[in-house]
């Protein structure tokens, strides 16, 4: 026979437990994780103030009818005013540049002797492939955070947008119209660290684009790293 006095006490625990939890959050209960839009706003603060940092990003292709391969690789230091930037397309060196004192030195493919230009390469613009994901609040058709991982030793949120055919040429304004006319929509992954909030990894994939006339269309994966944030970094004047 059942005791009243102990089914009134496990029913009055579970509420009890059901209230720490809405109120508390805690770990476990319901989940427990901030949202997406609570992350990316500490996030794009954290951002702000982000003074120098080394970023690699890599330009592939998949599902063509030559397969996958790589486009080009970009890598950037940036340190306060100074820059540095690598660009290689199908793996030749295709440009580089400094940005160091207030004087800009570049060279291009074949080029074996620095030539001193005005300068027109920032720090701002230098960082710009993901400068423009600021806006992927509101320009994905769905959000998620798929939780924390791990990444080089830190925790990260891994945060995944979906993005419709009509807000790939908005996130990608660098890249020409007629390249991405054809696009079937996409998705963006970021990681955020659970410390710093900084981001620290963005993998970014546009379906139906137009690779080259020779190549044709296919998929663009776009995989971005960042690390060394507000570490010195040093940048000289080529030699």
């Amino acid at each position: 026979m059942r005791r009243p006095g102990k089914i009134r006490y496990f029913a009055v625990a579970g509420i009890s437990l059901a209230m720490a939890c809405l109120l508390l959050t805690l770990p476990g209960c319901f989940g427990g994780e901030p949202s997406v839009d609570e992350i990316w706003e500490k996030s794009e603060k954290a951002q702000e103030n982000i003074t120098s940092l080394h970023m690699e990003i890599t330009v592939l292709y998949q599902n063509t009818k030559f397969g996958s391969g790589q486009i080009q690789t970009y890598t950037v230091d940036v340190s306060g005013n100074n820059v540095h930037l690598q660009n290689a397309i199908f793996g030749h060196t295709f440009s580089e540049v400094f940005v160091v004192g207030g004087k800009q030195y570049s060279r291009v493919m074949n080029e074996t002797k620095w030539s001193e230009q005005p300068v027109s390469v920032t720090a701002q613009g230098a960082t710009e492939q993901v400068g423009g994901f600021s806006n992927l609040l509101s320009l994905a058709s769905s959000k998620e955070n798929k939780g924390v991982e791990n990444i080089g030793g830190k925790e990260v949120y891994h945060l995944t947008f979906a993005l419709s055919p009509d807000s790939i040429s908005s996130l990608f304004k660098s890249v020409p119209v007629t390249q991405l006319s054809a696009a079937a929509g996409g998705s963006v992954d970021v990681w955020v660290e659970k410390d710093t909030y900084y981001r620290v990894r963005y993998e970014a994939v546009v379906q139906n684009v137009l690779i080259t006339d020779q190549i044709g269309y296919g998929d663009v994966r776009i995989v971005t790293n960042v690390s060394e944030i507000n570490q010195p970094i040093s940048i000289n004047p080529p030699v």
